[in-house]
């Protein structure tokens, strides 16, 4: 606790020292207009000099260190205040002697020319307890103590134990006449009188100074509150609140009444739910008496949204045991509780991730179980440590065979040799071949070794799985597709003859419908002249690609610089009734496109083709896009790229034909296509240095992409 100081005074210059006047006013009065302890000292010394005595000091104790220094003198030089400076420990001073003994004494010492000093000692007491101990009903008082002698004179002594105030103690000695001998008896009622009100005035500046250090921790104390982050509330008794701070006014009160007039019915109503919630929260653990917590939900009245807290609900009681209120601290756990949510929905993910990779694992041992070829699983030191059925028949014989035979060693000494070689080798998959025997059929297989490693977490081999493939199967294989393909060779080399056959026999009549277009020349109405020139067109592109058919798809035709977004105008207008008969609306997109160098005939095959086929895709109506783009940077065409994208909305293309759609004779119409008209359109792109591609889901549509380059 705070106790107040006495400021030291050194002695007073010789000019500056104090004179007694002829009419002063009575001791007892100008002591009792002292208002601050440090008064008291020179009002005592002038009193002691008025009373006739030469000079007088006053040494104090100082019980953080234990010395005893000069506090204040009359009529008193430096040097002389020195030779009293002295250690509370020093047995042999006699001015000591009479601190610790509390009593009154003349000391006389030959240092001061004979003369004798008359010592009073003055130490903080009161003959009546203090209001800390008469509040605690506690009989043990310091100044009471004092008063009464109870105690010897010591460091440790001298704090209170009930208000832990530190008290003061020093002497007042005054210098005794030669001539005659004076009175002193007033001399020491004149000091116990000075000490009283010096008792009085320390205790004072003690409360005062008691006061002031808990207005700075109050203060301290608001400023830490203030800054925290998580809201603070004190309740009293009735759960009304005494102080709260920043981050819990966002929640329980209203702003001030200069901006009331802006506030929402909402947040009005919000600050009152969060109270009547929190009553209701300090309410329940009331009733309990001890520090408990509570889940609480409040409502933003800022934002507007709701958040949970958890409420650390504190009693506070008095020294005598009376609960005084509540201290509620609340901590934000809305982040923490989502993410409690949060770990145990991914713990139940977890929990199912467990299930499949049990389910993942069951299937494998059954597809291991139930593969045709045989597979070796190896540890990182080249040691079997799995083998399938198929395996253990070439490498491991039963228990009932007992020891494996000739055929089984020497397969498994090659299979040794070849796993050591590919774990300690830099390869993470290896392609070979084993000669194995059967040990049934006694007959030499060949078998194709496929090998990959497993790493551990260190990066170091930890296993090694090799499937042995049987290659005399897939011989047998290898041989009946040739077989085949040598059908399919000889099927399309018919088509090719009956195509040219049908193509010498198309031509005839086409020169005749060549021949009567030219005479419909002059008998086609103006209206009518794109349409006529359209036909004619079409008709030239039929004769020359009866030709091409003629002349074994050879092209004769001349390519030239053309643009591509007029042969797609061209090719829609000529294919729009078709594509309204059957409800397809065609959406066309083109960009601004650089000519491209290409034979104009073929490239409207290839549209007439992907149009044709995107509308047989869609017997119940749908959505035909035709979109174009220059594309200006390009890896595989260096002055970049012309792309023609042509989607539907039609049934699509199955998963397994994707990778064969433009292969000759395959099909998505069944009997109604022949499944030539895409490996044409392949052609007749890879012929212009272009490529195409298709991607395609079945029920949702399919899209082709032709990429054809582009000239400056």
């Amino acid at each position: 606790m705070a106790t107040p100081e006495l400021r030291l005074q050194g002695p007073e210059p010789a000019k500056r020292r104090l004179r007694v006047q002829s009419r002063r006013a009575p001791a007892a009065l100008r002591l009792l207009q002292a208002e601050r302890s440090e008064e008291v000292y020179p009002i005592l010394l002038e009193e002691v000099i008025a009373q006739g005595f030469e000079r007088a000091f006053i040494v104090a104790v100082d019980f953080e260190t234990g010395e005893i220094l000069p506090s204040a003198s009359l009529n008193c030089s430096k040097n002389y205040l020195e030779r009293f400076r002295s250690s509370l420990f020093a047995a042999e001073n006699p001015i000591v002697d009479v601190l610790h003994s509390q009593r009154s004494s003349v000391v006389k010492d030959s240092s001061l020319h004979h003369r004798s000093l008359y010592c009073h000692p003055i130490l903080y007491s009161n003959t009546t307890v203090c209001w800390e101990s008469e509040r605690e009903r506690r009989a043990e008082c310091l100044a009471v103590d004092n008063a009464m002698r109870r105690r010897k004179m010591s460091l440790e002594s001298q704090v209170c134990g009930t208000c832990n105030m530190r008290a003061y103690a020093a002497l007042v000695a005054v210098e005794l006449p030669t001539k005659y001998s004076p009175d002193l008896v007033m001399l020491s009622n004149l000091v116990d009188m000075a000490n009283r009100y010096l008792s009085r005035l320390f205790k004072v500046e003690h409360y005062y100074n008691r006061m002031t250090d808990m207005d700075v921790t109050i203060a301290q104390l608001q400023t830490v509150m203030q800054s925290m982050s998580d809201p603070v509330i004190l309740t009293d008794n009735h759960y009304r609140v005494i102080v709260q701070n920043r981050a819990a006014e966002r929640f329980f009160k209203l702003p001030d009444s200069t901006v009331t007039e802006g506030l929402s019915e909402g947040l009005a109503r919000a600050v009152e739910m969060n109270n009547m919630l929190f009553s209701a929260a300090l309410s329940s653990v009331a009733v309990s008496g001890v520090e408990a917590s509570r889940d609480l939900t409040l409502i933003d009245a800022i934002e507007g949204e709701e958040m949970l807290f958890e409420a650390v609900c504190t009693p506070t009681f008095s020294r005598d045991g009376m609960p005084l209120g509540m201290v509620t601290v609340m901590r934000d756990v809305t982040d923490l509780r989502r993410a409690d949510q949060e770990l145990r929905t991914n713990y139940d993910k977890l929990r199912a991730a467990e299930e499949l990779v049990r389910q993942d694992r069951d299937r494998l041992n059954v597809i291991i179980e139930s593969v045709g070829d045989p597979i070796v699983v190896c540890d990182g030191s080249a040691k079997v440590v799995l083998l399938d059925p198929l395996a253990q028949n070439l490498f491991a014989s039963s228990e009932k065979e007992g020891r494996p035979d000739a055929i089984r060693v020497k397969n498994q000494a090659q299979l040794d040799a070849y796993v050591t070689a590919f774990t300690f080798g830099f390869a993470d998959k290896e392609s070979g071949t084993l000669k194995l025997t059967d040990p049934v059929g006694k007959q030499d297989i060949e078998y194709d070794t496929r090998s990959g490693k497993i790493y551990d977490e260190r990066g170091q081999v930890a296993f090694t799985v090799t499937v042995l493939r049987d290659l005399t199967a897939l011989r047998r294989v290898e041989q009946l597709k040739v077989e085949r393909r040598m059908l399919e060779i000889e099927k399309f080399a018919a088509a090719g003859r009956l195509a040219a056959t049908i193509a010498h026999e198309v031509n005839n009549p086409m020169e005749a419908i060549k021949n009567a277009i030219y005479l419909l020349n002059d008998a086609v109405k103006t209206d009518a002249q794109p349409v006529y020139d359209i036909l004619k067109a079409e008709t030239e592109r039929v004769a020359r690609i009866v030709r091409q058919m003629l002349g074994l798809y050879r092209n004769n035709e001349q390519v030239k610089p053309i643009n591509i977004n007029t042969l797609i105008e061209d090719t829609v207008l000529l294919l729009n009734r078709q594509l309204q008969r059957v409800n397809v609306e065609v959406v066309t997109k083109l960009g601004e496109l650089p000519d491209a160098v290409v034979a104009a005939d073929q490239l409207r095959q290839v549209l007439s083709n992907l149009v044709i086929n995107a509308k047989d895709s869609m017997p119940d109506g749908g959505r035909l896009q035709i979109r174009t783009r220059h594309v200006h940077l390009s890896k595989e065409f260096p002055l970049g790229s012309i792309r023609i994208l042509v989607a539907d909305t039609g049934t699509g293309i199955p998963k397994e034909l994707l990778t064969s759609i433009f292969e000759p004779f395959v099909t998505t119409k069944g009997e109604k296509g022949t499944g030539l008209g895409l490996w044409i359109v392949r052609g007749i792109i890879g012929n212009h240095g272009g490529k195409i591609s298709v991607k395609s889901k079945v029920g949702e549509g399919t899209i082709f992409k032709i990429e054809l380059p582009a000239v400056r």
